[in-house]
């Protein structure tokens, strides 16, 4: 019998805001989101401005969840799914 837990892919989106500057949205996602750089992390801002949400990373609990308090913590609005 296969007792093993499943875990469950959790989806993170970053909801654009009118008090966060491109450059505090960017850099806290270069610092932490995984495989993050400077050029994505951009792209990602620009996104979530032009749009009101976008995806901004998925993975497995409980990881994913340090990544969401995280970005919390920097000011940003996040949303799980």
């Amino acid at each position: 019998m296969n007792t093993r837990k499943r875990r469950k892919r959790v989806t993170l989106y970053l909801y654009n805001d009118d008090f966060n500057s491109f450059d505090t949205v960017s850099l806290a996602l270069m610092t932490y989101v995984p495989r993050c750089n400077a050029i994505r992390a951009e792209q990602l801002a620009l996104l979530a401005h032009n749009s009101g949400k976008t995806q901004i990373c998925s993975g497995f609990s409980p990881a994913i969840y340090q990544v969401q308090a995280n970005l919390i913590r920097s000011g940003l609005i996040i949303e799980t799914k």
